[in-house]
């Protein structure tokens, strides 16, 4: 019912993004002392795609004998970029700033407990209309 509505997907849109953005900092922490490491990032989110639908294509696994178990991937429509202006890097060619990352996951938890809170809200608020507590 709420996946049909364009705030709901953009909640949920937002989350996602947030989700995998987490996922790729840490990433970038746990190669803090990689050397030559790059780090990542995600490219902004783009509502309007979302809005209109233009998401990219999930790629799935295909299972190619009836014995093979196929695992449930979910789509992914998000891919992670490596930044290629960095502002310092130690001499082993590590690009990672600690603090820049942590900056980054603190952002991302505010972001994300925003959409969360909209998310909250804007249901309370479709709950309310019609009569339903």
């Amino acid at each position: 019912m709420y996946e049909d509505l364009g705030i709901f997907k953009l909640a949920k849109a937002q989350m996602d993004w947030v989700a995998q953005r987490q996922e790729v900092v840490a990433d970038n922490i746990a190669n803090s002392n990689t050397p030559g490491y790059l780090p990542k990032d995600l490219q902004p989110l783009n509502f309007k795609d979302i809005l209109a639908g233009s998401t990219a294509t999930p790629v799935t696994a295909v299972a190619t004998n009836p014995m093979h178990v196929v695992p449930d991937l979910g789509p992914d429509p998000f891919k992670a970029v490596t930044q290629r202006k960095t502002y310092e890097s130690t001499p082993d060619g590590n690009a990672v700033i600690l603090e820049e990352q942590m900056a980054k996951l603190g952002e991302a938890g505010d972001k994300y407990n925003t959409a969360a809170a909209l998310f909250q809200k804007y249901q309370k608020m479709i709950r309310t209309a019609l009569g339903v507590q």
